[in-house]
């Protein structure tokens, strides 16, 4: 198969973004609310800004392949300041900004940072460190705060400077970021990717992905997570769109961003999406009853009609809705991080967006496989992207087993951990450690995580996943996680299912809003709930059946791509 992506596409970041400020100069590149109106940079401005940081940072010492983290909350300033990094020479070490106090240390102690550009929400955090740990770290605020350099003052300085930056030798293979984990115990781990490595990966996607000048991405997801790094932060610039940052995680702020600034492209992972779903179903629910029959039922000839046509029909069927939603404007609305449940696709697909997913790690840049806007395949992550090869290693007798990739997005190995990396590196090979198998058309499907898979005394696989997925088709089930756990009495490996109850869903509890949930209601509660397992999980092989039901009345903990944390769960219960 010829590869649309060529080698001399695959130049250093900065050479990609400088193009794109040559082309779209007078474009908006990024934009924030600021008060009651939009702060916005133009691409021309973004490269005066980039430039004149980068010098500043050469200036004040910055070495070719120097470490200089970065963290903060979604905004231009963190934009800038990755970009400036890159093209001073630097290698940006981007910091999970809900990280806690000792996980950031751990991070600068064992990245040896002696640079980090900060808001002033981690300002005071930061300088603490450096004062109780006897940090040699010059911190750089983003903001005006006291007693340090600012961003504002750099670019000050890097307009007056004759330093040219462009005589830095900066190569595709040299390293762009290290993205570490979490951790306080020195077990973090940090992917270290290259300028080729995200580049392929932004120019291989737009293969798949129709993204124009006149496109507006939103930014909600952190930026220092690779998914929006690579989709929503590198790929828009390179095509010369708009970003808009949205300045919360309220989800009437962010349909009011996407309103005013006309979004068409967001990213998402599948909680965020769930969360819109419902509430534009919550409000149809609320409409008087003919209004809301016409609804439904124009909703199943939407369904209908792209069962037949393979066409969204929905598009025209409710335009005026989404119109009134303050989603009119949405051309594509693209998931990751986790699973997307079908169900949640669909219902987006029937009102008229269209809605896609891919598949990817951080290890891979991180987008391996994607549908294309085409396709409307609601339950397969995708093809792989072009150039990329993949295989699944010991498969079973349905061909599900552990997902193999290789290609020019493969990291580069994880950062002075040799040990670590020739586990998941073999000949080229990434080994993912997640499950999953091809159709006969090539597209991928994820079953789960390789380390959560429960096996039973006789052998067989079970992939909680595939259980969870069943369970979150209820309306009761807000969260659930499946684990394996050992019958005392019998001594065998069996299944337990962990469920955080959709309480405002179950019609009983209406008149106890508000009130203490007693014993009596719990009782109430955990019928229902067991009730539901039973009726979802009737049509799995008996070896899969819920045997254990556990309640619990607060949410999972999750990190901040929304992921349950199945760790915590596993050792509390």
């Amino acid at each position: 198969m010829e590869n649309p992506v060529l080698e001399r596409d695959i130049v250093p970041l900065r050479e990609i973004i400088k193009k794109s400020v040559d082309e779209y100069k007078d474009n908006i590149a990024l934009q924030m609310r600021r008060g009651k109106a939009f702060y916005n940079i133009t691409y021309g401005e973004l490269w005066e800004k980039i430039n004149a940081i980068a010098k500043s940072l050469v200036k004040f010492g910055v070495k070719k392949g120097e470490k200089v983290g970065l963290i903060g909350p979604n905004r231009p300033e963190w934009a800038i300041s990755y970009l400036a990094i890159h093209t001073a020479g630097g290698v940006v070490i981007p910091i999970d900004s809900k990280l806690k106090e000792k996980e950031v240390l751990n991070i600068i102690k064992i990245s040896g940072l002696k640079r980090i550009i900060t808001a002033t929400d981690h300002f005071f955090m930061l300088h603490g460190l450096k004062s109780n740990q006897n940090l040699e770290l010059e911190i750089i605020s983003m903001d005006a705060d006291e007693g340090v350099q600012n961003l504002d003052e750099l670019i000050g300085i890097g307009k007056r400077s004759r330093i040219d930056v462009w005589k830095i030798p900066v190569r595709s293979d040299d390293d762009l970021s290290i993205l570490f984990t979490s951790g306080t115990t020195g077990k973090s781990k940090g992917v270290i990717l290259t300028s080729r490595n995200v580049v392929y990966d932004s120019i291989a996607s737009l293969q798949r992905l129709h993204i124009y000048p006149e496109d507006a991405f939103i930014s909600i997801l952190p930026l220092h997570h690779t998914f929006e790094a690579t989709a929503g932060f590198i790929i828009p610039l390179i095509c010369g769109a708009k970003i808009t940052y949205a300045r919360s995680l309220r989800p009437n702020e962010i349909i009011e961003d996407i309103k005013d600034a006309r979004i068409t492209v967001m990213l998402g992972v599948p909680l965020l999406f769930e969360k819109i779903y419902n509430g534009i179903m919550n409000g149809i629910r609320k409409q008087p009853l003919g209004v809301k029959a016409f609804l439904y039922s124009t909703m199943g000839i939407s369904s209908a009609i792209e069962k037949l046509t393979k066409r969204n029909s929905g598009k025209g069927l409710f335009k005026s809705l989404r119109e009134k939603a303050g989603l009119g404007s949405l051309k594509v609305l693209i998931s990751g991080g986790a699973a997307l449940r079908p169900d949640i696709a669909k219902g987006f697909r029937m009102l008229g967006f269209n809605m896609i997913q891919g598949y990817g790690l951080t290890e891979t840049s991180p987008i391996a496989n994607l549908n294309t806007m085409e396709e409307g395949n609601i339950t397969s992550v995708g093809k792989p992207i072009v150039g990329i090869e993949e295989k699944i290693v010991r498969a079973n007798q349905e061909g599900i087993g552990e997902i193999c990739i290789k290609g020019p997005l493969v990291m580069k190995g994880y950062y002075e951990d040799e040990e670590r990396t020739d586990r998941v590196l073999k000949d080229g090979w990434f080994y993912t450690g997640d499950i999953g198998y091809f159709d006969r058309k090539g597209y991928l499907y994820i079953v789960g995580r390789q380390k959560n898979v429960i096996v039973t005394e006789a052998g067989k696989n079970i992939y909680p996943e595939e259980i969870e997925y069943e369970l979150l088709k209820s309306p009761y089930i807000k969260e659930v996680v499946v684990k394996g756990y050992k019958n005392e009495k019998t001594g065998r490996e069996e299944v337990k299912a962990i469920v955080y109850p959709n309480i405002e869903n179950i019609s009983f509890y209406e008149g106890f809003k508000g009130k203490e949930i007693t014993g009596e209601i719990m009782k109430e509660i955990n019928k229902i709930i067991k009730g539901e397992v039973m009726r979802l999980t009737n049509n799995l092989a008996s070896y899969k059946k819920v045997k254990s039901v556990q309640l619990r009345l607060e949410e999972f903990e999750k990190t901040t791509s929304r992921k349950i944390k199945r760790y915590i769960v596993n050792r509390k219960q």
